[in-house]
């Protein structure tokens, strides 16, 4: 594994609401990489209540929700792909095959960070 940071403009090159996949060039070697955008949403509730006496009870409530946000790196990328510079952290060995809804092959980098 070796981790690469390259800053770099890029072309998006599929995007169909769910995974973005794009290119970018570092040492004249052209790369692929892409990430899923979905975002990913989960909420979570609890409680309990407790007879103190007949006329007094204790309610206690508790909740979670988590949440992430992809829409960052997808600005970014975006942003990259206008002429901008952006900074990605990718590993430079190793990838990961994906196959869009058309039978279109891409093998794709594993992106560490993505920042512009």
């Amino acid at each position: 594994m070796s981790t690469k940071t390259v800053t770099t403009g890029v072309s998006i090159i599929w995007d169909d609401s769910i995974v973005l996949v794009f290119q970018f060039t570092d040492g004249g070697t052209t790369y692929q990489a892409g990430f899923l955008h979905v975002g990913f949403q989960a909420q979570s509730q609890w409680g309990s209540t407790t007879q103190v006496s007949a006329i007094l009870q204790q309610t206690a409530q508790q909740g979670v929700q988590i949440s992430n946000d992809p829409g960052t790196w997808v600005e970014t990328v975006k942003y990259g792909a206008r002429g901008n510079q952006i900074s990605l952290t990718y590993d430079d060995s190793t990838t990961v095959n994906y196959t869009t809804q058309t039978a279109q092959p891409y093998s794709l980098q594993i992106l560490y960070s993505i920042a512009g």
